[in-house]
């Protein structure tokens, strides 16, 4: 899957300002704070429930503080201007994220990818619709072909392989899982002869 430089990915959100210069304490989505680099531009989206158009700012400083990651973006210079942001997002054209490292993935590559299951009496799970962030672990939420959804604990044991290439995951529910949430879907049971 190649990356499209149109096409914006959402890498924080503003949070609120921290002194009364411009300072922007960010909630950031990314794995490196390379993302908030000096002269990073960065597309500034409102919310979805408040107008307004998006902006593009560039990155004059960044710092840790007390274990946040504080922002100074251009043309925002005082406290009251950061208020005025406050829930906007953060956004880059795709084209400027790296390469994620091998065996990794972005999000965005792996939603709308089929979720096979070959081994087992279910083999079609669904679409990978979303990924939730849970305490603990990462859960996918799948959905059927029923239009119900599958929430697949995503860990080493449940995610045999991932194919960019055809956007198929094969996955290994554990027992009973899938019958959770499609009715009818039960695998034959040996002990009762089935």
């Amino acid at each position: 899957m190649k990356n499209n430089p149109d096409r914006h990915v959402v890498v924080g959100e503003i949070l609120r300002p921290h002194g009364v210069r411009g300072e922007i304490v960010v909630r950031s989505f990314a794995d490196s704070p390379s993302v908030f680099q000096n002269g990073r531009a960065l597309r500034l989206t409102p919310p979805q429930n408040r107008p307004g158009n998006c902006v593009t700012r560039t990155v004059t400083a960044r710092r840790s503080h007390a274990g946040n990651l504080l922002v100074t973006l251009s043309g925002i210079d005082d406290r009251d201007a950061v208020e005025t942001l406050r829930g906007f997002v953060l956004s880059i054209p795709e084209g400027d994220l790296p390469p994620p490292p091998p065996g990794e993935y972005y999000r965005r590559q792996l939603i709308g990818c089929r979720v096979l299951a070959p081994d087992t009496p279910h083999p079609v799970l669904g679409v990978l619709d979303d990924i939730l962030d849970m305490p603990g672990q990462e859960v996918w939420r799948i959905i059927h072909e029923s239009g119900k959804e599958i929430l697949l604990p995503a860990n080493p044991h449940t995610i045999a392989s991932i194919d960019l290439e055809t956007a198929t995951i094969i996955a290994t529910p554990p027992p009973g899982l899938v019958e959770v949430y499609i009715p009818g879907a039960a695998a034959p049971d040996p002990a009762r002869g089935e």
